[in-house]
């Protein structure tokens, strides 16, 4: 694995700590995974529940539980939609009116930890799929002696090179963990495999 390339872990260690990118996240995946199995169940158990009563094949005391149940699904998705909605409300205002500060590519971060069981896990279920681990690029803001870090979202990669120019940084003016990243890193699907743990990886005198 390249020499650029650390766990969370190994940045941590180095004194590298950055917020997790939720704005440019929520733009990229939309509402999640989650939102759509709440939602699907919400439909699920309403309409179960809506057939059951027509039918009467269900007791009263049934019908109403499966209807509560469904109820709770579609509020637990209507409130993953609302918070996706006022995230990507929130990262419109910031590109808007906040003023980009130039941001410098530092590192790679694998998303997980390999040292744990699950990272492992997850890290064999990607090479098994065809496809490399999930990766971010950390970046760090210039023009000051104390630098912030920065992350863009997770994604799947090709390679494993560092994106070739500065970005801009876009944050929020009193949350500091509300921040865009607008880079041209090219992030694509890859079919081949990788081998997460063909190198160690140690923490860089940053």
């Amino acid at each position: 694995m390249p020499a650029h390339v650390y766990t969370v872990k190994n940045l941590a260690e180095s004194g590298i700590r950055f917020p997790p990118p939720v704005l440019d996240t929520a733009a990229r995946e939309g509402p999640g995974v989650a939102f759509r199995i709440t939602g699907v169940l919400a439909i699920m158990f309403i309409v179960f529940s809506c057939t059951a009563g027509l039918l009467g094949s269900f007791p009263e005391s049934g019908v109403t539980v499966l209807r509560v149940i469904g109820l709770l699904f579609c509020m637990d998705a209507g409130f993953r939609f609302f918070r996706w909605f006022r995230h990507i409300r929130i990262r419109q205002k910031i590109l808007s009116q906040a003023q980009g500060v130039p941001a410098e590519p530092l590192a790679l971060v694998l998303q997980g930890n390999p040292e744990t069981v699950s990272g492992q896990l997850s890290a064999v279920r990607s090479i098994i799929a065809g496809k490399r681990p999930r990766v971010a690029v950390v970046y760090k803001e210039t023009g000051t002696k104390k630098p912030k870090f920065y992350i863009t979202p997770y994604r799947t990669v090709q390679d494993w090179q560092l994106p070739s120019g500065t970005a801009l940084l876009y944050r929020h003016h009193s949350r500091e963990h509300y921040y865009v990243i607008e880079d041209d890193f090219d992030f694509i699907k890859s079919r081949s495999p990788a081998g997460i743990f063909s190198g160690a990886v140690s923490p860089a005198d940053f």
